[in-house]
């Protein structure tokens, strides 16, 4: 097995990993909203704009990593230093969003503690801004490097993998919100 072989194949059973961990979580509060007698409960928000916002975000950030990927392999990887400095500030305007969102929820007395709800919708979101927030440090990593023309046609695993995650990091806020909305 090739070197960047190895690589993928680790982050492919580092997101089985978090597959277990973000479906355990999802599951169990999908467990609790089938048992109440009414859902949302009275009283309930809707969920903050931000968290739309950070949506829209995460979706940016898989197109811009897509874009690189596909620079690299096309052999025109020049451009692929500055679209991942982007997708950095893109991935911090996501924390900055959620950080966002809470402080709406808990300005408008909107906690955890007053239901199951409030409870998943933090618990859920934290755990992932958890997941962003560790993200963005190879996300860094492999920005810099490219910055120093370290990543190649042929060598470009790094990025491959950091964007793995990153396109899986989406699809798990996807499932969050709609496992929160509906």
């Amino acid at each position: 097995m090739a070197g960047g072989e190895h690589r993928r194949l680790g982050m492919w059973l580092f997101l089985a990993s978090l597959t277990m961990l973000f479906g355990g979580c999802l599951v169990g509060f999908i467990v609790i909203r089938l048992q109440a007698p009414e859902w949302p409960p009275a009283g309930s928000p809707g969920l903050p704009g931000a968290f739309w916002l950070s949506t829209v975000l995460l979706v940016l950030i898989s197109v811009l990593l897509t874009a690189v990927q596909r620079s690299f392999r096309d052999g025109s990887g020049g451009s692929s230093a500055r679209l991942l400095t982007v997708t950095v500030i893109l991935g911090i305007a996501f924390v900055l969003s959620q950080v966002s969102g809470w402080a709406r929820l808990t300005a408008a007395s909107q906690l955890p503690q007053n239901n199951l709800f409030l409870f998943g919708v933090y618990v859920l979101s934290f755990l992932h801004v958890l997941h962003v927030v560790g993200g963005l440090v190879p996300l860094i990593w492999v920005t810099l490097r490219s910055r120093r023309g370290r990543y190649t046609a042929e060598d470009h695993e790094g990025i491959t993998v950091v964007a793995m995650y990153w396109h899986f990091l989406g699809v798990v806020w996807l499932g969050i919100l709609a496992v929160l909305v509906f």
